[in-house]
């Protein structure tokens, strides 16, 4: 996957360097190809090519916009055929990430609004969310918990949470093993997803993206947000 230069993102951010006019509201988008059977893709946004040969489970860095209406497109690297193509309203002072799941035939949309700038911490603590994209693992419930202490007494963050829905970020205690999602089926501890530990820092905010794993069973990426 490569980006293009910010510079010659004429339209879409403000200028790099001299140039007049007035100061405009700008806020960055990621997007994360979250759909299984996409072939690699090309991202314009207004017409102008931003990210290229993006695949399953990777991700754009955050690429800033001006706020307002941006026109988002993936077109597929070998033939240039749009498999997305939608207009997405993108709000001021916020860092968003745009997560395109479904299958490749039927891509669906799911537009996140990044903690960092509308979220804080208390000392100790970062921000963990999840987001169901699996198409094939159901509603499910959410334990976020520290790592290597299992699911015995956990209390679920999230209940039945189903596609394309995620749960508010949590406060999640740093430093130590770090903390560990599991997914089961509701109302039973049947796993159907473990991360195994993942880091977590000081006032950090990670996304956790459950996703269809290759050749069946269900992965996951994790992604900092901003």
């Amino acid at each position: 996957m490569g980006l293009i230069a910010l510079c010659l993102w004429t339209g879409l951010t403000i200028g790099c360097g001299g140039g007049g006019g007035g100061s405009q509201t700008t806020q960055q988008l990621r997007v994360v190809m979250a759909s299984p059977d996409a072939p690699a893709v090309d991202i314009l946004i207004d017409g102008v090519q931003v990210a290229t040969s993006l695949v399953y489970t990777n991700s754009t860095s955050y690429l800033p916009l001006k706020a307002g209406q941006r026109h988002v497109q993936a077109l597929t690297v070998s033939n240039s055929t749009s498999i997305f193509d939608q207009t997405i309203s993108l709000t001021a002072s916020a860092n968003l990430t745009l997560l395109l799941t479904g299958p490749a035939s039927k891509i669906q949309e799911v537009l996140l609004t990044d903690g960092s700038k509308t979220t804080t911490t208390t000392t100790g603590t970062g921000k963990v969310r999840v987001v169901n994209a699996s198409i094939t693992m159901g509603p499910a419930d959410v334990y976020i918990v520290n790592a290597g202490t299992g699911l015995a007494g956990a209390t679920p963050v999230a209940t039945s949470l189903s596609f394309d829905k995620n749960t508010e970020y949590e406060s999640v205690p740093t430093g130590g093993g770090g903390y560990e999602v599991f997914m089961t089926s509701p109302g039973t501890t049947n796993l159907l997803l473990d991360t195994g530990a993942l880091a977590l820092t000081q006032s950090q905010f990670q996304t956790v993206i459950a996703l269809d794993a290759t050749g069946g069973g269900f992965n996951y990426i994790a992604l900092t947000d901003q």
